[in-house]
């Protein structure tokens, strides 16, 4: 049964893309994993950097008061797939979540998560077109949205397990730990 309001091409553009993504979807967490596989030293290293560098930025503002560092927000930006860069936003709030009007934050698109989504939705139309006739870009649009979400979800799992080995129980930061 169709979801009230759904009409019957929206049905068909959802079961085609949940197909035809779900098999671009599996081939590209294989090509990411054995990618992070053969560079995750690099990689680990670029990222770990970056966020030493924003954990620097909070001290310069917060002085000693690291302790009061109390949110670590990672969010996928929605103009990300209207631009095509996929940023995630990664931001450092104290207490002041919801008051701080100007975060402490970087933008960040880990490019070996999302660096084939253009080539994967290339290969999603040229799929998709064979079931779902005259595909528009509206429609294409809110599938690469979507898929993007996965990806940054990959980004998310990622980072987290960055932020894991800085935030470690001795302090902030490995800087402070040497």
């Amino acid at each position: 049964m169709m979801p009230e309001g759904m009409s019957g091409r929206e049905q068909l553009l959802w079961d085609v893309s949940g197909r035809v993504l779900m098999d671009i979807w599996m081939q590209r967490v294989n090509v990411i994993k054995s990618d992070y596989e053969a560079n995750h030293v690099r990689y680990d290293q670029e990222n770990i950097d970056k966020f030493e560098n924003l954990l620097s930025e909070w001290t310069s503002i917060h002085g000693n008061r690291k302790g009061e560092l109390k949110y670590i927000i990672i969010s996928p930006l929605g103009s990300g797939v209207i631009t095509r860069s996929y940023e995630l936003q990664i931001a450092l709030f104290d207490q002041n979540l919801y008051n701080n009007e100007n975060p402490i934050c970087l933008y960040w698109t880990p490019e070996f998560i999302f660096k084939d989504i253009e080539e994967d939705m290339v290969t999603y139309r040229k799929k998709a077109a064979k079931e779902i006739i005259r595909l528009r870009e509206d429609e294409v649009y809110e599938i690469r949205r979507r898929y993007a979400l996965c990806h940054a979800y990959v980004a998310m799992q990622y980072m987290n397990g960055i932020i894991r080995q800085i935030m470690q129980p001795a302090g902030l930061g490995r800087s402070s730990m040497r």
